[in-house]
């Protein structure tokens, strides 16, 4: 049988060689190669054709085997078999390869199948032997695209949660941490932060850091010990730096403490001025505003994380608040001091060049104006005053006289990819809400309800619209 295919292909292969004028042309040679009608298939019950196609026919059948290996386990795709019959006189054979439906996340799978005999023998294998089959991930976590409510719950009474919105902010689940851990979160959730697939939630009255997988919420790990009245977390140089007040009666006792992200442990702290809040990363860089804590103060620390050390820090206003990166450039609001302190002060922007950590430009507001919550999106700042929510560009030369936004309660608020999310607080007993506004034309979207004292908004996904 064998000597029969060997002579119908060696006189196709003759006339091949006879018929050619360029002496510089190579004869391809009669060979079965493969190919796939989808090379790139999402999971679920979705079938591709593998097809084995020779150049000239074979007078006799042929045993086409093959190795099936790659990233792709059995319950990824239905069985095939190892070998195939072409029939004699017949171009092309098929074999479908049927990818499984599941409900795991997984990454990206490959099944490569490669050509290995032609009737036991590789003389017949054509240059394109094998093909690889991509199977992609249908499936998503339960947390993996959509906003992070964080709620403060009430002080002292253990009740902190965390809930989340659907990117389409039509489904929403209240309490994620206790429903995915059973267990409390704690007392007083402060601040949340990311390090690339965990998230870092700073439960200030506890004294705690609870590790969590940002995508399904399942605990990883807590940091139990070394910190006083933590406050916010950033992250640098392979490590996490949180803000803490220590003790509010103490000026002198103030601190960032700095995380080993593989232990959870606290294994240092750098000593810093009273009431260290916010805190952003550039690089190795680290600045932190100290709005005062139970007091006032007016700078902003620069702590170099290569050595965990404090430098020289920054002037600023009164109590700044909030701060945003925007390229080289930090943007550093302070909210002046309140008329209660009975020493009340104007709020204030400052505009601080991160290539020298002096300050390149001051907005000076009223007397009796105490701006929070400064956000970014893009080139456009935005801040809350009063009730009202302004914007202005980076390259203004003034603040803005006109609100975009009025008659809000917000308890915070930041800005992303065009819209809007302030949280209301209401009155600090009942549910709070959630409000998302549209950016272009500033109208309200939707208003959620959510849990007790929503303190913050993080956002998991693309969040394209």
């Amino acid at each position: 049988m064998k000597n029969n295919r060997f002579f119908l292909i060696v006189a196709l292969t003759g006339l091949f060689f006879t018929s050619c004028d360029d002496d510089d042309d190579q004869p391809v040679l009669p060979g079965i190669n493969v190919s796939v009608t989808q090379a790139t298939v999402s999971e679920g019950d979705i079938t591709t054709m593998v097809s084995f196609t020779t150049d000239e026919v074979f007078a006799t059948d042929v045993v086409l085997t093959y190795d099936v290996s790659g990233t792709a386990s059995a319950q990824d795709f239905l069985t095939i078999p190892n070998s195939l019959v072409l029939t004699a006189g017949e171009s092309t054979i098929t074999q479908p390869i049927t990818i499984r439906e599941d409900d795991e996340v997984e990454p990206n799978e490959e099944i490569i199948l490669t050509l290995t005999g032609v009737d036991g023998t590789t003389d017949f294998i054509g240059s394109s032997n094998s093909i690889t089959i991509t199977i992609t991930d249908n499936d998503s976590f339960p947390f993996e695209n959509g906003i992070i409510v964080l709620h403060e719950g009430n002080f002292f009474e253990g009740n902190a949660s965390v809930s989340f919105v659907s990117e389409n902010l039509f489904l929403s689940a209240d309490g994620i941490f206790t429903e995915v851990n059973n267990a409390p979160l704690g007392d007083t959730a402060q601040s949340m932060g990311f390090d690339g697939d965990l998230a870092y939630i700073v439960v200030n009255n506890s004294q705690t850091i609870e590790v969590v997988d940002r995508y399904t919420f399942e605990s990883v790990g807590t940091v139990e010990a070394g910190l006083l009245n933590p406050r916010y977390i950033a992250f640098a140089n392979g490590k996490g730096y949180v803000t803490n007040w220590g003790d509010g009666t103490n000026p002198d006792d103030d601190y960032v403490a700095v995380i080993n992200l593989e232990s959870y442990t606290v294994e240092s702290t750098i000593t810093v001025p009273e009431g260290p809040e916010w805190i952003v990363a550039n690089g190795n860089t680290l600045y932190v505003a100290h709005q005062g804590g139970f007091g006032q103060n007016n700078i902003v620390s620069v702590i170099d994380a290569s050595s965990d050390t404090a430098g020289t820090p920054i002037t600023v206003a009164d109590r700044p608040n909030s701060m945003q990166l925007v390229n080289n450039d930090l943007w550093v609001l302070s909210g002046g001091n309140p008329a209660w302190t009975g020493n009340e002060t104007a709020g204030q922007l400052d505009r601080i060049d991160v290539t020298t950590n002096t300050i390149a430009s001051t907005f000076e507001f009223a007397q009796t104006e105490h701006p929070n919550y400064l956000s970014v999106d893009g080139n456009s700042l935005y801040y809350l005053l009063s009730g009202e929510v302004f914007t202005m560009d980076v390259s203004a030369t003034s603040l803005p006289d006109t609100a975009e936004i009025t008659g809000v309660s917000f308890y915070d608020m930041t800005v992303n990819n065009g819209r809007l999310y302030g949280v209301d607080a209401k009155d600090f007993v009942i549910e709070g809400s959630l409000e998302v506004y549209n950016l272009s034309d500033n109208s309200l979207i939707k208003s959620l309800e959510v849990s007790i004292i929503p303190g913050a908004v993080y956002f998991n996904g693309s969040f394209e619209f």
